[in-house]
């Protein structure tokens, strides 16, 4: 039995996400799909709609196989970490004979030629710094110095998120040894995104995106806001937030702050004076008031999540390489899937956090900053007691299970 593995947020999943799912395996052939999922945190620094258990079951329901939890350290991090991330798990896990993804482009050989270009790290180097000198952002930076390699074309995937994220876990498939095939998909014309979809449910139109999703993903968003106005939801995590942020800031000095990951070259002290701004009342308008030229916007909303988490980069690089399958979701194939991978994964297979005393210091603390930041995601909702509650969690399975 083969295998196609999907690296994803789902925030949440929709009709785009479907025929991706549906594409890959008719692509590939497999008889299972493997799915490795941002956790409540994402990529893009803020927190997700649903959370990630909730997601998990969008995605079982819409006929993913097995899904599995990425670890915070990766999942609110940059493209690079975040890639590194998703494709150490499942490479640990031996469970992917394919590895899919949504790309604007979809040309493999094209990917991998621009994947190979970001690895010459030494032929970059000198370039990157070049631009960085000139006030460029990192990203910016790394993109024209691809484009300084391998022309126009290469550097215009960079600026196509969706290809730079391809790229990306090219890299990871190549720099880890894993032998996974890639499946490119080419994303359909004229979807309604994710964050169209986010937009209209957090305007408190939720009926509106009934439209727009699969039923399955439907039923569950209702559940994530029975009785509770998303608008409102969304509102009252954004000024919880916004509260929690401006205690972390200013009762931390600028040493302390300069430690968080993403932190360094003097960007602790706009966050202190942003901080201290009392018209400055929402995560959006900090973010604006403390990004630079070298600090864009997406990067000062992944370092915000990492104040409010109280990652530090020291915490990142002692965990970098650390690996788990945390079991989120599963159906049938992919309880067959999970009995395979508890005897032949080479990390840990986590269905539950009642025993993580058996696992060396990594792999415990990488848990405790899941747990840390699953935590906080509950209480930026307003749920009770959320510590007992993920320390609990039982993954998701299909009644007929």
């Amino acid at each position: 039995m083969s295998t196609v593995g999907i690296i994803a947020e789902y925030d949440p999943f929709h009709y785009g996400h479907l025929y991706q799912l549906q594409k890959a395996r008719e692509l590939t052939g497999a008889d299972q799909v493997v799915v490795v999922l941002g956790g409540d945190f994402l990529q893009r620094g803020m927190p997700a709609l649903a959370d990630r258990g909730a997601r998990a079951r969008m995605a079982v329901d819409a006929g993913a196989d097995l899904v599995l939890s990425m670890p915070c350290i990766y999942s609110v991090n940059s493209a690079r970490e975040y890639a590194s991330g998703a494709v150490g798990i499942l490479a640990g896990a031996g469970c992917a004979d394919f590895l899919s993804f949504g790309s604007e482009t979809a040309d493999p050989l094209l990917l991998r030629k621009v994947a190979s270009i970001m690895s010459r790290e030494e032929e970059l180097s000198p370039l990157i710094k070049e631009y960085l000198s000139a006030g460029l952002s990192h990203a910016e930076s790394f993109t024209r110095a691809v484009e300084r390699i391998g022309g126009e074309k290469a550097a215009s995937l960079l600026r196509q998120p969706n290809d730079l994220l391809a790229c990306e876990y090219i890299r990871s498939l190549e720099e880890s040894g894993f032998s996974a095939e890639i499946v490119p998909v080419k994303r359909q014309e004229g979807t309604v995104s994710a964050s169209q979809i986010r937009s209209l449910a957090v305007e408190g139109n939720l009926e509106a995106v009934e439209s727009f999703v699969p039923a399955s993903t439907y039923r569950v968003l209702k559940d994530c806001f029975r009785d509770k106005d998303p608008h409102s939801v969304r509102e009252y995590m954004d000024r919880r937030m916004m509260s929690f942020l401006r205690y972390r800031i200013l009762t931390s000095d600028r040493e302390e702050l300069s430690a968080i990951l993403s932190a360094g070259e003097g960007i602790e002290k706009r966050l202190i004076k942003a901080a201290a701004d009392q018209r400055i009342d929402t995560v959006s308008k900090l973010a604006d008031a403390v990004r630079t030229k070298r600090y864009p916007r997406a990067r000062i909303m992944r370092l915000l999540t990492h104040v409010l988490l109280g990652l530090k980069a020291e915490d990142f690089h002692q965990l970098k390489g650390t690996y788990y399958a945390r079991v989120l979701a599963f159906n049938q194939n992919g309880r067959k899937l999970l009995a395979g991978m508890r005897k032949t994964s080479a990390i840990p297979v986590l269905s539950n956090l009642s025993r993580t005393d058996r696992y060396d210091f990594p792999v415990k603390r990488s848990l405790e900053l899941d747990l840390r930041a699953a935590g906080i995601y509950a209480m930026l909702r307003g749920s009770g007691n959320p510590f007992k509650r993920e320390i609990q969690y039982v993954p998701y399975m299909p009644a007929d299970c």
